[in-house]
């Protein structure tokens, strides 16, 4: 597996570590009441701080652990050579940029759709505010989810799929 898709997979699963515990907290008795409005947009606000910080750490300890193993299995070879593999690999090229694009894309409509359905959600059942921002939340989770699997799929298989050349 690629480095680019261990670090995917492992956001992955800290990204759903915490919305689980999101979950589990907003269905306490510990969450805001159902009317409180700006009691749950804090709580969201909260939740997303706590997201970006985890996924600083996550790439930070990801990339120690990455130049580790990787200086343990070049045991021979210098630090300088050891900094350019780590460098050479951490570089886009354009398959990069194109499978980012991709699964971007593919993200944006997951949180259009959601967006769309919460709306027609709104209109037609009534629901209340703080669900509707609890919806969109899981929306922006599901598209992260969505975004990242894709990604690991076109990392792991090749841009273009199996067994299809990249010139085609």
């Amino acid at each position: 597996m690629l480095l680019k898709s261990k670090k995917t997979v492992i956001s992955m699963v800290v990204a759903a570590v915490l919305f689980i515990g999101y979950v589990i907290y907003a269905l306490s008795n510990s969450a805001p009441a159902g009317d409180d409005l700006s009691g749950w947009a804090f709580l969201i606000l909260v939740f997303i701080a706590i997201c970006v910080v985890a996924e600083i750490i996550v790439h930070i300890v990801a990339g120690a652990i990455f130049s580790a193993s990787l200086s343990a299995k070049e045991r021979t070879v210098d630090r300088r050579t050891i900094k350019r593999m780590i460098l050479s690999d951490m570089n886009e090229d354009e398959m990069d940029e194109r499978i980012t694009l991709r699964s971007s894309h593919v993200g944006y409509g997951v949180v259009g759709v959601g967006f769309v359905l919460t709306l027609i959600a709104v209109a037609f059942f009534d629901i209340s505010a703080a669900l509707v921002l609890n919806l969109i939340l899981a929306w922006f989770f599901l598209s992260q989810i969505a975004n990242s699997c894709l990604s690991v799929c076109l990392y792991e298989m090749g841009e273009n799929g199996p067994g299809r050349d990249c010139d085609e």
